[in-house]
């Protein structure tokens, strides 16, 4: 083992943390692990190792210039040796070990007082990091995006690791958020209510449905299942318009206003990408986006047919918004889900105004943003 892994690798024996080495600097980001874009097996299998190459590389992806100010709130010290030796001595168990002077700036002894709190070697890195100058962390940040003009764009897209405040009033702040485990409890029973109500109405009734160019037609109860699956298709190319066109459409950046609504809607997500309470659609917001729908489809279809077709639309978005959290912060196993989970990375990281497909990559191929 070289050097320089011997002293990362030692960091986490010693302490039980995951520590790794990039450009002679030792970094503890256990903390980071599981909220690590890649998935935390990536960073447990390189434990003890100078990842300074691997991380300009494309064997995983060429890391954003985001991914080293992430990093560098994990530094907890320099790996050092006297004249470039590496001295070494016997310990009491008769292991032979690698010794650094001043390695890791005290690290193996002492770091982990306040580590927890993001505090190493004496840098203070506070509970709000001053990730930048262009807004106050210290303050809800809602009120200021607006004014950042035509930096907004680049500030948006340069990620931060940890949670953001958006209002300064505690209840708006909570309907902001939403927690991955409350969705199904939420649209499961609704769309329950509306797959038995289109169910009861075709047993009870002769379904007619008047269709543009062909005429009245009778829909029979055997083609439940096919119109179940047709709202489910109808919400994945739903998931790709709104994700494209109205949650990646630039604001005019002389527009505090829109600039403002952008970041509601979707920025806050690209820059606070880690968050997990911000990962799934708020209930408030979902629910206008579903009634909308749904009148949509009361305009096109009888009340039996539109029924059945919207409690597809809810399971498909109900996916929708489960794959967005699992790729995010879950750890996939079969292939499907690990290809989705770094296609997923490329768009938060590398190909903003690419793959805007997040269950599925279906519609990104006819459209062409396919990121290759």
């Amino acid at each position: 083992m070289s050097n320089a892994k011997d002293a990362a690798f030692r960091c986490q024996i010693k302490s039980g943390r995951l520590c790794i080495l990039h450009s002679g600097k030792i970094y503890d980001v256990t903390d980071f692990a599981d909220r690590h874009p890649g998935g935390r097996e990536i960073i447990e299998n390189r434990v003890g190792q100078d990842v300074t190459q691997l991380m300009k590389s494309l064997e995983i992806h060429r890391h954003s210039p985001a991914a080293f100010k992430i990093l560098d709130r994990y530094y907890i010290g320099e790996y050092s040796t006297t004249n470039g030796v590496t001295h070494r001595h016997k310990e009491k168990n008769g292991h032979v070990e690698g010794h650094t002077n001043g390695y890791a700036n005290g690290h193996v002894n002492g770091y982990m007082n306040g580590h927890a709190n993001g505090v190493s070697n004496g840098t203070a890195k506070d509970s709000v990091v001053q990730f930048d100058d262009l807004v106050d962390w210290s303050k809800p940040v809602f009120w200021q995006v607006g004014g950042l003009g035509d930096k907004y764009y680049d500030w948006v897209h340069s990620p931060i690791d940890t949670s953001l405040r958006l209002f300064h009033n505690d209840f708006v702040e909570t309907f902001s958020k939403a927690h991955w485990w409350t969705v199904p409890p939420f649209w499961v029973p609704i769309m329950l209510f509306f797959l038995i109500d289109s169910y009861l109405r075709f047993q009870s009734e002769t379904v007619y449905w008047n269709l543009v160019g062909v005429g009245g037609v009778v829909v029979s109860p055997i083609f439940l299942p096919v119109l179940f699956i047709g709202g489910f298709l109808v919400w994945t190319i739903v998931e790709y318009i709104v994700h494209r066109w109205v949650f990646h459409t630039t604001p005019p950046p002389n527009s505090k206003f829109l600039i403002t609504v952008h970041f509601l809607l979707h920025g806050q997500h690209h820059k606070s990408p880690m968050d997990r309470t911000r990962l799934v659609f708020p209930h408030v917001p979902a629910c206008v986006l579903a009634t909308v729908i749904y009148f949509l489809y009361w305009t096109l279809a009888p009340t039996a047919v539109n029924h059945v077709v919207f409690a597809g639309t809810i399971f498909g978005y109900l996916c929708y918004d489960m794959t967005h959290y699992y790729l995010h912060h879950g750890n996939p196993s079969s292939s499907y889900f690990k290809d989705l989970k770094t296609y997923h990375v490329k768009h938060h990281f590398k190909a903003q105004d690419q793959g805007f497909g997040i269950s599925s990559k279906l519609w990104d191929f006819p459209f062409g943003t396919l990121i290759r």
